[in-house]
């Protein structure tokens, strides 16, 4: 069957230009906003990559606080994080970058260093290092290094007319001469006589640039001069370096320019090289949403004991015992385990028995063997360790009403952020009987619930755990950012695990540090999942480092769900450093809950604003994240991490790394839109072509003449 076709003088020629330029154009703008989508989502990988990097140095295990600035200028300098803030300018951007973004290789032309202000007393101090890069002396003609001092008064680090020299004098700087000057402020009146401030420069002359150093030491000099000086000492110059950046210069500044646009066109983009494995993003992550849920707790008490209303113990009292916790509602309950929060005056009693027993005194343990109802019959043919057992048991079942604490106080205390108490001032109040005072940042806890018993298990030549060493306290108030629980049977053998707490000694006098301390994250995996000796009850058993002061603290999931409490460290070496690590199965704790009858209320605005905070800081959207942490700033403004998170996603909306909406609606309807250009386009092109073949067949046959432009169309059947 023959169809009608119709040949026009364009269909002469194979190809139309407009078919080819439309499909041309529409294959380009594809390209583009395909471009633009993986763009945006390098952008979002980035992000969490800094992110991760961000959270990493607040919660890491080991971390260090020497952080290196390295400048492709080729300079470096190291600096003490507890001591100094630092800041840098990047030249060819303008950005400023703080912590460890500093480590990374950029175009530092200026790094300003000051004191940070818990650390230090000085006022007005500081350290400015200037690599003037936009300044090249040619290398047979360098000037004096008098001339290149005056780039400090052009600078406006030196006030010329405030301060005069007073020494001048060559010294070195990462091996290189400088000259180095002492200037002192000029006495204006007699009320500024006596003021000591003192500023040093030192200029020199590296690779043809010249480098200024200006240490302004406030009003705390002369007692600061050295305030600065293993910042000084560190600083180092790689000459290499900085001749192959002059000599590549303008092509580093061409590859800045044209960096966007290749990367859109090419549908790749470098930054996307910095991504983080997902093992490392999900530790970060968990630590970032439930760090500021974990608490450290201190109990310190001082007690008399008495038995049957008669003494029995004078001035029971511990040298401080610190742990972690986590909370589980919103209203201020806190798990955490036994030892790190009980104060049980039968416990106390039994624990001072048995260890007066085994230094040769068993004056104590036989007084209370005779309050039982104990019978030599009872233990008879039992092996050692089954003795023992049957012995504690029955100590353990005498009714706790027979012991009681006199002129007693307990200050079981829970601190919110890093600051730790006045330890010195928490001991003393504590030996007088008296409640430590109460803080915003410090609250006083109250045992709700507990299953311990301070002589348990095989340390104590037990032959099983009679109690789980779990623990619910509580404290006042409302809107506590809260954890999530999960379940043992969502993990096994080789699933990670995450353990967030405070790390460090937990005994005798060495209760805190003395300033402050910060919630750590340590990793590891589950070694097995195995029955507490003589008990139904599970542990973990895993490699996951577990210090003293991780008692009591969250053992996280990959999907952020607490599954254990971080108990035990079995290390032959006795350190506590840790070689075999166990935590209490969750399900424990949620027993003593419910045998306690309490119900948890988890619905906590400030965790749900927190969360949504990170997970915004995460996909680089900084200004929707700086909401949300200004909201938790307001619901629970205790925690100095939210304060950290919100100086970076200011800083990082200010040097334009904020990533807006991505706009799915539009872009979809374009991709639409352009497929179906791109769709008719290649129909066209087919179609055309088809009648090109038509066209020409007809003409070879002899059945139509050329068609001409302008000619009439002709009809033919095929």
């Amino acid at each position: 069957m023959s169809k009608q076709v119709t040949l026009h003088h364009h269909h002469s020629k194979p190809y139309r230009k407009r078919h080819i330029g439309a499909f041309i154009v529409l294959v380009v703008a594809l390209a583009l906003l395909v471009g633009t989508v993986i763009e945006y989502r390098n952008q979002i990988v980035t992000s969490v990559a800094g992110s991760n990097s961000f959270v990493r140095d607040l919660f890491g295990g080991n971390k260090s606080y020497i952080q290196t600035v390295q400048s492709s200028f080729g300079y470096s300098l190291n600096y003490d994080q507890n001591s100094f803030y630092a800041s840098a300018i990047d030249a060819s951007t303008g950005n400023v970058f703080i912590g460890k973004d500093l480590a990374q290789n950029r175009q530092y032309s200026v790094v300003h260093i000051t004191p940070t202000l818990v650390n230090s007393p000085v006022t007005q101090s500081s350290l400015t290092l200037t690599y003037h890069h936009e300044i090249t002396y040619n290398a047979s003609k360098l000037p004096s290094l008098e001339t290149v001092q005056n780039l400090s008064l052009a600078d406006g680090q030196l006030a010329s007319n405030s301060f005069v020299a007073t020494d001048t004098q060559q010294t070195r700087v990462g091996s290189y001469a400088f000259l180095m000057t002492k200037w002192q402020l000029k006495a204006t009146s007699k009320f500024t006589s006596e003021l000591q401030s003192q500023v040093v420069s030192y200029s020199g002359i590296i690779a043809n640039h010249p480098v200024t150093i200006v240490i302004n030491y406030g009003l705390g000099s002369p007692s600061t001069s050295a305030l600065y000086d293993a910042i000084l000492s560190s600083i180092s110059f790689d000459t290499s370096r900085l001749v192959s950046f002059v000599q590549n210069q303008a092509a580093a500044s061409n590859e800045i320019a044209h960096k966007s646009i290749l990367d859109t066109i090419l549908l790749s983009n470098s930054a996307a090289a910095a991504s983080a494995d997902s093992t490392s993003m999900t530790s970060e992550k968990v630590a970032a949403l439930y760090g500021p849920a974990v608490v450290k707790i201190y109990n310190v008490y001082c007690m008399d004991i008495t038995i049957d209303s008669k003494p029995y113990l004078a001035n029971a009292c511990n040298g401080g015992i610190s742990g972690s916790g986590f909370f589980v509602s919103q209203d201020g309950y806190i798990a955490t385990n036994g030892h790190v929060a009980t104060a049980d005056p039968k416990s106390l009693v039994i624990q001072d028995a048995i260890s007066t027993y085994i230094k040769g005194d068993s004056t104590s343990l036989e007084h209370l063997i005779e309050m039982t109802n104990l019978k030599s019959s009872d233990v008879n043919g039992l092996s050692a360790t089954k003795q023992e057992g049957v012995v504690i048991d029955a100590l353990y079942q005498l009714p706790d009403a027979r012991f009681a604490a006199t002129n007693s106080v307990n200050n079981l205390l829970v601190g919110l952020t890093d600051q730790e108490p006045d330890v010195t001032a928490l001991i003393d109040d504590t030996s007088a009987r008296k409640v430590y005072p109460a803080q915003d940042t410090l609250k006083a806890a109250k045992l709700i619930a507990s299953d311990y018993n301070a002589v348990d298990g095989p340390s104590w030549g037990l032959d099983g755990y009679r109690a789980s060493d779990v623990a619910i306290i509580k404290i006042v108030g409302s809107n506590y950012p809260v954890t999530k629980l999960g379940s043992i049977n969502d993990i096994m053998q080789g699933s990670n695990l995450m353990v967030l707490g405070y790390p460090g000694n937990a005994t005798d006098n060495g209760l805190v540090e003395a300033t402050n301390s910060t919630v750590t994250l340590t990793t590891g995996k589950v070694s097995a999942i195995k029955y507490a000796a003589g008990s139904n009850k599970k542990l973990i058993e895993t490699d996951t480092t577990i210090g003293h002061g991780n008692s009591g603290g969250p053992a996280f999931d990959d999907a952020g769900n607490v599954v254990g409490i971080a108990t035990y460290t079995a290390d032959g070496s006795g350190t506590g450093d840790g070689i075999f690590n166990y935590i209490r199965d969750i399900a424990d704790f949620e027993g003593l809950a419910s045998s306690s009858s309490l119900q948890f209320d988890t619905n906590s605005e400030t965790q749900q604003k927190w969360q949504a905070g990170i997970d915004f800081f995460y996909n680089g959207h900084y200004s929707k994240a700086l909401a949300d942490f200004n909201g938790v700033k307001v619901l629970y403004p205790f925690d100095s991490r939210v304060q950290e998170f919100i100086n970076t996603a200011t800083l990082r909306i200010n040097n334009g790394q904020d990533v807006q909406d991505f706009p799915v609606v539009a872009v979809g309807i374009s991709i639409a839109i352009i497929a179906i250009g791109i769709g008719a386009s290649i129909s066209l092109i087919i179609r055309h072509n088809t009648h090109h073949k038509i066209y020409k067949r007809e003409l070879a046959s002899g059945r139509i003449n050329a068609i001409r432009k302008g000619h009439p169309s002709l009809k033919v059947h095929v």
